[in-house]
């Protein structure tokens, strides 16, 4: 079953705790409008809507796309293939999860990656917002 726009902008919105208001600002769009997109109204936003949500997002532009395009399969942060790892064992080791662990198991394996990357995702985010603060400042 493919992901739809709606469910991967939510999906994202929620991963990184914004509201609603929070992504439309960070996306250069509107509160109404990232509603519309999330409520599944909006399918087709502009490229400029769609490259603010990828930059406000942090997902690629190319999944957008696909969730637009009906093609996307898999939410980018269930890939283990787009982890960005400087350590190549710990990458492998991470890659091979589906193949050896079953069930339960295989499942809290990929919530602590999934923790550990937004983790990072976070601290990145705060440093991002903090240099801006000093930018303006």
């Amino acid at each position: 079953m493919s992901i739809s726009l709606a469910q991967l902008v939510k999906g994202a919105r929620l991963r990184l705790e914004l509201t609603q208001g929070e992504l439309g600002r960070l996306a250069g769009t509107s509160l109404e409008n990232v509603t519309a997109i999330e409520n599944a109204r909006n399918r087709q936003p502009s490229p400029e809507v769609i490259a603010g949500l990828s930059r406000a997002l942090d997902l690629p532009v190319e999944d957008i796309y696909a969730a637009i395009a009906g093609t996307l399969n898999r939410l980018p942060w269930d890939r283990v293939g787009d982890l960005d790892l400087k350590d190549a064992e710990l990458e492998l080791m991470f890659r091979q999860v589906d193949g050896l662990l079953d069930g339960d198991a295989r499942e809290r394996v990929k919530s602590f990656i999934r923790f550990t990357l937004d983790e990072e995702r976070r601290k990145l985010r705060r440093q991002r917002e903090e240099k801006k603060r000093q930018l303006s400042g």
